[in-house]
């Protein structure tokens, strides 16, 4: 199962009490500097139902191409609904690389202008032999692509493993991406090091941890967690987006909702109703605002978790949805609609 490699989201947190006095007076109700906060998904350029090729190694057929339909209802959804005005969309080797140009041309084309499209590559498979995904030749082919074509700025790596060495594929990026290489899925333990100048922050164990928000609160849980990860933040100069989590664990295996002991997409439950709001406002009030880059969302593990069989099915996964320009409405429904209300917020300045 692709939900296998969440598995390893071992946390640690962060926070400053000066932030707390400081920050409300920063980010006060209609602050025109709100609607400049990222609002970011990640997810597959591909929208593939399992996209394994690349991601667990060579040996597996390629995705299927979408439709320049099925992107032109995602790119709507995404862009509109889902208020985002970043997209790290990922790809690792699972479509041929002219399949691939074409299709995040046609993501470009089909999002607004204010729409960022950042392409984020997976450089290291999750196989035993960790694999890099892409040759040389195939790295600056990509990158000469993306400079004319989708972004000449910006580009990203996601690896929700700490601490893994990318192989030259990333001096190679950031050759071609000087000032604009940015870490998707960084661990909270990790530094934000060069050649990376940002990065999106895993949150998942801050966010789960606490069956109620009564749990949550209480020292050793999920807020203090989160406060010491954005205090390690605020003492760096790198901009941090910050996750919204949709997918928790499953609290019906413990008392209180601390770690089950594993990550599951058949038992994984919706994150409480509430906890977005209350870990968003901690980071808003925390944050230093240099570094805070903003928030965003992991919509792969969303999918993945939805088409498991006890959940929605492989028909009513997230890509699945999005392919066919539907609002999500499946077992995570109501835990990804607060991330989507929250993102609306803050493209109005509330």
């Amino acid at each position: 199962m692709l939900a296998a490699v969440q598995s390893l989201r071992l946390h640690r947190g962060c926070l400053s009490a000066l932030f707390l006095l400081a920050a409300p007076l920063i980010w006060a109700a209609g602050d025109d500097s709100l609607p400049k906060l990222e609002r970011s998904y990640w997810l597959h350029a591909s929208l593939a139902s399992l996209p394994q090729r690349g991601y667990w190694g060579m040996d597996f057929p390629a995705a299927t191409k979408p439709t320049e339909t099925e992107i032109q209802n995602a790119a709507r959804l995404l862009s509109g609904d889902y208020a985002a005005n970043r997209l790290y969309l990922i790809y690792h080797n699972e479509l041929p690389l002219a399949d691939a140009e074409q299709v995040f041309a046609l993501w470009r084309r089909h999002c607004p202008a204010e729409v960022e499209i950042v392409p984020t590559l997976v450089l290291r498979a999750y196989d035993k032999q960790k694999i890099e995904v892409f040759s040389a030749d195939e790295l600056k082919q990509l990158a000469g692509f993306f400079k004319r074509a989708i972004n000449p700025k910006r580009i990203a790596v996601y690896d929700i493993y700490a601490g893994r060495e990318q192989g030259g594929g990333l001096a190679l990026l950031s050759h071609e991406f000087p000032n604009g290489l940015i870490r998707v899925g960084i661990q909270p333990d990790e530094t934000i090091a060069p050649p990376f100048v940002a990065a999106v922050q895993d949150t998942w164990s801050a966010f789960c941890h606490g069956k109620t928000q009564d749990d949550w609160r209480q020292p050793g849980f999920g807020a203090q967690t989160l406060r010491r990860w954005v205090e390690k933040r605020n003492a760096g100069d790198k901009p941090v987006a910050w996750d919204l989590v949709v997918v928790a664990w499953d609290y019906a295996a413990t008392k209180r909702g601390e770690y089950p002991g594993y990550d599951d997409a058949r038992k994984n439950m919706p994150l409480p109703a509430g906890r977005n709001a209350l870990a968003a406002k901690e980071i808003l009030r925390c944050a230093k605002p240099t570094v805070l880059a903003g928030f965003s969302s992991d919509l792969f593990i969303l999918h993945v978790n939805s088409r498991s069989e006890p959940h929605d099915g492989s028909n009513g996964g997230f890509y699945e949805t999005l392919k066919r320009g539907e609002v999500y409405r499946g077992y995570y429904a109501a835990a990804f609609s607060e991330v989507t209300g929250f993102f609306r917020g803050l493209r109005a300045g509330r």
